[in-house]
């Protein structure tokens, strides 16, 4: 019942306004900042404590949607499970889909990112400095800028429109 209503009101669920909220409110949490595991015998944190935190952020807000079944570890496992999820490739950005970079224009880093698109070339993903989500430019610059990360793949999901 909606507050005020004195009669039932069907309620709709908007899940892309739903799915955007929480990705933008998600910005500044450390929950996703450590996956244990056990390698070689020993207990080992294997997202070096936010710093290769991005996947496990992305599949954690995504199976909590039930848009994949389980949280991943790495951006290559999250491209795989999207593709089997039902999420489909395009050239287009709009809010809610998954973007995936390629490495930094400068060297830094070696390995490929991936992040949520929100809108007005705005993006949020996991930053490996800050190791919390953070909202960046959707190639965190321009294309000179040293930070530029190229997009390789975005994904949608037929359920966010």
């Amino acid at each position: 019942m909606v507050k005020g209503n004195s009669k039932q009101s069907k309620i709709k669920p908007l899940v892309l306004e739903t799915f955007l909220s929480v990705v933008e409110k998600s910005v500044g949490t450390k929950m996703f900042q450590t996956i244990w595991a056990e390698v070689g015998g020993r207990k080992t944190d294997a997202t070096e404590k936010g710093d290769l935190s991005c996947a496990f952020y992305v599949s954690a807000i995504l199976a909590m949607f039930g848009f994949l079944d389980h949280s991943r570890a790495t951006v290559k496992s999250t491209e795989e499970a999207l593709v089997k999820a039902g999420w489909k490739k395009t050239k287009k950005l709009a809010p809610g889909t998954v973007i995936v970079w390629g490495p930094p224009r400068d060297g830094s880093h070696a390995h490929n990112h991936i992040g949520f698109y929100i809108g007005g070339d705005k993006a949020i993903s996991n930053s490996s400095t800050k190791r919390v989500p953070t909202k960046h430019h959707v190639t965190f610059g321009r294309e000179t800028d040293k930070k530029f990360r190229p997009i390789t793949a975005i994904y949608r999901h037929p359920k966010l429109k």
